[in-house]
């Protein structure tokens, strides 16, 4: 998903980390997620779909050819439900895509192993926490990364990997061919309908159709589960309703 900018979602200004350009730079931790304002929905991995369906439906959108499950956040384009007036965060569960900005990983990050990967660490310098007053150092004083920064990098590291997880999976769905378009209507306590549509969901029926063999690789690679979270999460499409009453 990307922004009107091209950037990926969220991101405004993306530049690479230097120790000369930022050096004096800080990050101040806030519990503001007013970035994540005006959209309702966002990317979400497989391997934290256990989690994320506790709180959000969870469908897969399709762009040229390719699928990619995402949270839904809001009934409406540009309505995130789950951001409140003081632009702190609703749910328990946060996805790994928000909790990762302002930094992003840039360049070739396809390898299969740390070793060959090469990457530039990035951040989003229109973030409103990124000062030079306030918060955790970036680098140290010989120009190092700081502990603080080490830990967001393996984070990111640990994202990109659960990133290429979801590829194989989403991959493996298609070659399936279990996914079909879906179309959600939603009622509110409030008598307000809403219908919500340009999804797919596995299909129960052509899973159900599906060879033992294929059904028991599925379970073995776990994917089977992220298939079952992905169906006990579609639940939750009238409970986004309620953040409205």
């Amino acid at each position: 998903m990307t922004s009107e900018n091209n950037n990926p979602q969220y991101y405004k200004k993306v530049v690479a980390l230097s120790n000369k350009g930022h050096a004096d730079w800080k990050l101040k931790a806030a519990d503001d997620y007013s970035f994540t304002a005006g959209s309702n929905a966002v990317l979400v991995t497989a391997i934290e779909l256990s989690l994320v369906a506790c709180e959000y439906p969870v469908v897969f959108v399709e762009k040229s050819g390719e699928f990619k499950p995402i949270a839904v956040l809001g009934l409406k384009s540009n309505q995130n439900l789950f951001l409140r007036e003081d632009n702190s965060w609703k749910a328990r569960y946060i996805p790994a895509y928000i909790r990762r900005y302002p930094f992003i990983l840039s360049g070739d990050t396809s390898a299969t192993d740390d070793q060959n990967m090469t990457y530039t660490v990035c951040i989003d310098e229109s973030y409103i926490g990124f000062n030079k007053d306030s918060g955790e150092s970036l680098f140290n004083a010989d120009g190092e990364y700081s502990a603080y920064l080490e830990r967001a990098i393996n984070f990111l590291k640990d994202f990109q990997s659960q990133g290429q997880v979801t590829d194989r999976f989403c991959k493996k769905l298609k070659k399936l061919d279990i996914l079909e378009p879906m179309q959600a209507n939603i009622a509110s306590r409030s008598h307000k309908d809403f219908s919500l549509s340009g999804f797919w969901t596995v299909s129960n029926d052509k899973l159900k159709s599906k060879k033992p063999l294929e059904l028991a690789e599925l379970i073995k690679s776990d994917e089977m589960a992220f298939i079952y979270a992905h169906l006990a999460s579609l639940s939750r499409f009238q409970s986004l309703a309620s953040h409205l009453d």
